[in-house]
């Protein structure tokens, strides 16, 4: 659940939901933000952590991003952030969904732990939805699962991830461009007005409705997500030859400086 700014969106889009957190102090804000929620019984949150093995485990808060606590301490130290060791309560991903059954979207995002999520999916009655952070090893897990079709979506701005380049992409690298070029008219343009339209532009992919998704959030899902659904192996294909280009520090949208940079979440669905 990390901050809760996914949580918000799919409460406000109507749905019941089952939030996870490891780390307490998030997990305590998250019920005073949510607490209208939480009484109505529209939202239940659960303070553990998700493991291969029940009972207390050590997990890493990282202090400069709530996002990056692990079970895994080279996640939490990335970039050399200060962290701590706490234990947590956890569980099997199968008893939650015992206990709460199976969702109709399952968003997972718990840095290091994720694969245990799908491996506890039961290949029978399976989300319609999912989404997890991966690469081509993950799609083909996914694909072994049950899950038919794919999207690749950049989490720095939502894009999809295709090829040919999807005519969203294409937009966005020609509105960076506008912002970025001296060209004389185009710097007349940002001059009178036009930076301002620009950069609209550019966060349009930002938006759904009247939802506008902070960074660091998901975003949209299911059928809502931009882009067409491909086959297995094109998006394998696809995602390879992204990989390429950044090991040959191509400039991207999709990416940046930083080896982890390239930050994508797989979406699947059943049908």
């Amino acid at each position: 659940m990390n901050n809760g700014d996914d949580t918000a969106y799919y409460l406000r889009r109507g749905f019941r939901v089952v939030a996870i957190e490891a780390n307490t102090c998030l997990a305590k804000c998250a019920a005073e933000r949510f607490h209208a929620q939480i009484s109505s019984g529209q939202l239940r949150i659960l303070n553990i952590g998700i493991a291969a093995e029940e009972g207390e485990l050590p997990f890493w808060i990282c202090e400069t991003h709530s996002d990056w606590s692990s079970f895994d301490r080279k996640i939490a130290s990335r970039d050399g952030c200060s962290h701590r060791e706490v234990m947590v309560p956890c569980r099997r991903f199968a008893s939650v969904l015992e206990e709460f059954g199976v969702p109709h979207y399952l968003k997972v995002d718990i840095e290091g732990n994720d694969i245990l999520c799908l491996q506890d999916l039961n290949s029978q009655r399976l989300p319609k939805f999912v989404s997890m952070e991966g690469g081509p090893d993950l799609i083909t897990l996914m694909a072994e699962k049950g899950f038919k079709r794919f999207k690749a979506i950049s989490q720095y701005n939502f894009l999809p991830i295709e090829l040919p380049p999807s005519p969203e992409q294409r937009l966005y690298e020609r509105v960076q461009w506008m912002l970025q070029t001296r060209n004389p008219l185009i710097r007349a343009f940002r001059l009178f007005g036009g930076r301002g339209w620009l950069n609209r532009q550019l966060n349009r992919s930002r938006k759904h409705a009247d939802w506008t998704f902070p960074f660091g959030s998901s975003g949209p899902f299911g059928e809502d997500l931009p882009g067409r659904w491909l086959k297995r192996d094109e998006l394998i294909t696809t995602l390879r030859h992204l990989l390429e280009l950044k090991e040959q520090k191509r400039s991207s949208p999709f990416w940046h400086e930083q080896e982890y940079s390239f930050w994508v979440d797989v979406h699947g669905r059943v049908d």
